[in-house]
């Protein structure tokens, strides 16, 4: 019988549903991100691997490389392994899009509202019994009403966030490796616009661009020097698409207004910086996170491996060419 390894957890319903054909090995990830030295150490032999929130090396694909068959992300991004190199290999990478659109561009609209109506702070104000006196001066914000938002990375989810934001009458500028044509431009309510204007015109910048080569370390303190001095960068995407000590740097020197995170170039670890100032937002990497979504987004990385591994079926492979 071919062998699983599961690097998340999995209910029983789940549990079950692999168990009709494999041998489920379960690391419960909820617990414990395994690193990519104790993956080798513990998942080694299986025809293949189901992945939330850990890398998978070159290292263990190589060593795996006479029984691995198939990686199975529990995610859409797939930054967590080198493609070139698992297709080399004759490793199939899948992945989980769509599904989780719609959550993700709730909490970007959330970490929107949030920075500029400075929510958690007058959370903690209220909880923390300081409100004595007239609100009236407190926690005065920023509109979205006939703001500018700039999308870079205008995929599902910048569309989906797209529609929110046109609810908001915020005016929809975005940049993109490939530009929309003109009738989804005119769905969308959205103007193309190179990265600079963008940075230049956006009261909000949100980021939802994939982590790659030309996107790695592209938010840094020469494209924060365009940003309008109001302005609130927000990302959702990928930590590591922004330059953690210049962002640091400018919200200090306050050249921006403020940020809205839910990725860190170092995740799980933080700035103590970010985390000691006033003006930002943080999450955990929680954009999917919802019980709908989350238990969908692992029923389809099941599915994805057990049609694989059983019929070579390859609807959400990312190599496709290898």
């Amino acid at each position: 019988m071919r062998k699983i390894f599961a690097h998340c957890f999995l209910n029983a319903d789940q549990k079950k549903y692999l168990e009709n054909n494999f041998s489920v090995n379960i690391h419960n990830a909820n617990e414990k991100i395994l690193s990519s030295d104790e993956l080798i150490k513990y998942a080694s032999g299986y025809d293949g691997i189901i992945s939330q929130g850990n890398l998978i090396s070159n290292q263990y694909i190589k060593k795996n490389s006479n029984i691995l068959k198939v990686i199975s992300n529990v995610s859409v991004g797939y930054d967590n392994v080198d493609i070139e190199y698992a297709s080399k290999h004759k490793v199939a990478i899948l992945n989980t899009p769509n599904i989780l659109d719609e959550a993700v561009a709730d909490l970007a609209l959330g970490l929107i509202i949030s920075t500029a109506r400075k929510i958690c702070e007058g959370n903690s104000y209220v909880k923390a019994g300081k409100w004595k006196k007239n609100s009236w001066p407190l926690f005065l914000g920023e509109d979205l009403n006939n703001e500018v938002l700039g999308i870079i990375g205008m995929g599902n989810i910048g569309k989906k966030v797209a529609i929110r934001a046109n609810a908001f009458n915020l005016k929809i500028i975005y940049h993109n490796r490939n530009r929309l044509d003109d009738k989804e431009e005119d769905t969308y309510n959205a103007v193309y616009s190179d990265l600079n204007s963008l940075l230049k015109l956006s009261k909000y910048v949100l980021i939802l661009a994939p982590l790659n080569n030309q996107t790695e370390h592209l938010m840094n303190k020469y494209t924060f020097a365009y940003m309008r001095k109001d302005a609130f960068i927000i990302n959702i995407a990928r930590g590591k698409i922004i330059k953690e000590d210049d962002l640091v740097e400018v919200l200090e020197n306050k050249t921006i207004a403020g940020a809205g995170l839910d990725v860190f170039e170092y995740e799980p670890k933080v700035s103590k910086k970010l985390m000691s100032m006033t003006n930002t937002v943080l999450m955990p990497h929680a954009g999917s996170a919802t019980h709908t979504t989350r238990r969908a987004m692992v029923e389809l990385a099941c599915k994805n491996i057990n049609d694989y591994l059983l019929f070579n079926n390859r609807d959400n492979l990312v190599n496709k060419n290898f």
